[in-house]
């Protein structure tokens, strides 16, 4: 079969299989970093190969047909709407890489510069992957290095862009040293036009230039010093003992169980409470704050605290919460009544006091799209269609407001967060400006139960995991199945719980709080939209 398939959408289908390979997955947990250095450079080779845009637009068609399903195989398990999420991703992405793959293409012939030029829009890509509505922020580049720390600390200066931009033209290089080794005579213009022009001959038949000559040299010596500066600048920040806002005992509960299951929630209610005094024992009965996850409590509870204080009968909820004597963040769905007089409900968090009350509340505000929103769907065909025809039967209502909540120590101390739901911890302009507005940590509650796998799981984490190096924050992840961690300011893990068990985790938390912002929380992605305007007029 291969003897009958061309050497570019042969190498596009490698690259397809290695991506999935580097990044987190059911083999590697945190993903493989050496191979995150390789992984596109088929990709990229079978580009410069290609004679036309259209057949580098099909080379990246295939690569995205194999390496989106792969890496993201996990959303089969989203309820019932397969086809709608691994379907609908995979062929989102191939559409759109019949544009990005040819301007890919367009980069791949411009002589010496095309590695860095590459590796730029590549960064590019990664960024309006990440923005905007349909945001999805899984499969980035930077993802296999995850665990090398101090690489990592330059996300509070410019994001995780520089560290895109660094991966990438490391894979840019190795497609560079490929195609010089397979195709020597491209360096002086002569021989055969298999799949594509020359790539590195002097324009005109003019001679080269030095630089021209040592292009690949000068190259991997820039990328080299990028790696070098970026992990020294790591190591010094990370020697830095950042100031304390005071300790917070917590109590992360993760039980372990499907909320989407019909009739579960007694069941769910009676494991989180049962858990969460065991993990409020470790702290003598009174921790300063506990956290559930996403959809512990699956009914409103403002509307059904009556109810509540009889259910579940075995062990009523309202008295537990008064007889916890701390506050009790969760996951809650609050109804609203809308402009146009219609009772909407939203994907929610509540902060329960001692006394069973609502103090404060936080409504999702970037949802999963075309699943836990839809646009337009107050019109009655687009309704109807997505009822009947798709099986959405409703969608949440998005929130308006960027709640801080506060709580206060056993030390006395007001420690305000926010609390991004679920996926929001994906997104730097959400959590930044929670961090603007004055929060000195982030507590996200999370269920990815429904996934039923551990590389979904830890994806999830690695994309957060940023968050807290770019914000220098603590960011603290109360989740259904995992990954339940403490997420230290600069990225490391400082207390967590196994996937998939059911436990209670004490963790008293040191809050950092810097006396000024980062970089990157005061002026967030002004890397890829400057390199991204540069790219333009290149164009």
């Amino acid at each position: 079969m291969l003897k009958t398939m061309s050497r570019p959408l042969v190498l596009s289908l490698l690259s397809g299989l290695l991506l999935p390979l580097a990044l987190p997955n059911e083999f590697f947990l945190f993903g493989f970093p050496l191979l995150g250095c390789v992984c596109l450079a088929p990709y990229f080779t079978a580009l410069a190969r290609c004679r036309s845009w259209g057949r580098a637009a099909l080379c990246s068609v295939v690569f995205c047909l194999v390496s989106t399903p792969l890496s993201n195989f996990w959303l089969a398990f989203f309820k019932d709407f397969a086809f709608l999420t691994i379907g609908a991703v995979t062929a989102a992405y191939c559409v759109l890489f019949i544009g990005f793959g040819a301007i890919l293409w367009k980069f791949s012939r411009t002589g010496p510069y095309r590695p860095l030029l590459i590796a730029a829009f590549w960064m590019t890509y990664e960024f309006i992957k990440s923005t905007g509505y349909f945001a999805y922020p899984w499969g980035l580049i930077v993802y296999p290095v995850n665990t090398l720390l101090p690489l990592m600390q330059i996300a509070d200066i410019a994001g995780l862009w520089p560290l895109s931009f660094l991966m990438a033209l490391t894979n840019s290089l190795f497609a560079e040293f490929f195609l010089r080794l397979s195709r020597p005579w491209a360096l002086s213009g002569e021989g055969p036009e298999e799949e594509a022009t020359p790539l590195l001959a002097a324009k005109g038949g003019g001679r080269q230039s030095v630089f021209e000559k040592n292009s690949l040299i000068a190259s991997g010596a820039f990328a080299a010093l990028l790696a070098l500066g970026f992990t020294g600048y790591g190591l010094f920040r990370m020697a830095e003992e950042l100031p304390s806002a005071g300790n917070l005992k917590t109590v992360l509960v993760q039980q372990n169980t499907d909320p989407w299951v019909s009739g579960s929630q007694e069941r769910n209610l009676l494991t989180v409470q049962k858990l969460s005094r065991e993990g409020a024992a470790q702290f003598g009965g009174k921790p300063d704050i506990v956290l559930w996850s996403e959809s512990s409590l699956s009914s409103p509870y403002k509307e059904n605290a009556q109810r509540f204080e009889n259910y579940p009968s075995a062990d009523p909820f309202s008295p537990f919460a008064r007889a916890l004597g701390s506050p009790l963040l969760t996951g809650s769905p609050i109804l609203i009544e809308e402009a146009d007089g219609a009772r909407r409900f939203q994907n929610a968090v509540i902060l329960i006091d001692s006394q069973a009350r609502i103090a404060q509340s936080y409504a999702k505000r970037h949802p999963v799209p075309m699943a836990e929103h839809i646009p337009l769907w107050e019109f009655a065909p687009v309704r109807k269609f997505f009822q009947d025809v798709v099986g959405i039967r409703s969608i949440w209502s998005l929130g308006s407001t960027d709640t801080i909540f506060t709580v206060k120590t056993s030390e006395g101390k007001d420690i305000r967060f926010g609390s991004p739901i679920c996926f929001e911890d994906a997104f730097p302009y959400l959590c930044r400006n929670l961090v603007k507005k004055g929060a000195d940590l982030l507590l996200n509650l999370t269920n990815d139960a429904w996934s039923r796998t551990n590389s979904a799981q830890i994806q999830h984490f690695v994309v957060a995991r940023f968050r807290s190096i770019e914000m220098k924050r603590v960011l603290v992840r109360s989740t259904n199945g995992g990954l339940t961690a403490v997420i230290g300011p600069f990225g490391e893990i400082q207390a967590s719980l196994p996937m998939f068990e059911a436990a209670s985790l004490a963790a008293e938390i040191s809050v950092t709080r810097e006396e000024s912002l980062t970089p990157y929380t005061v002026y967030g992605d002004w890397l890829p939209i400057t390199v991204g305007i540069f790219l333009i007029g290149v164009l």
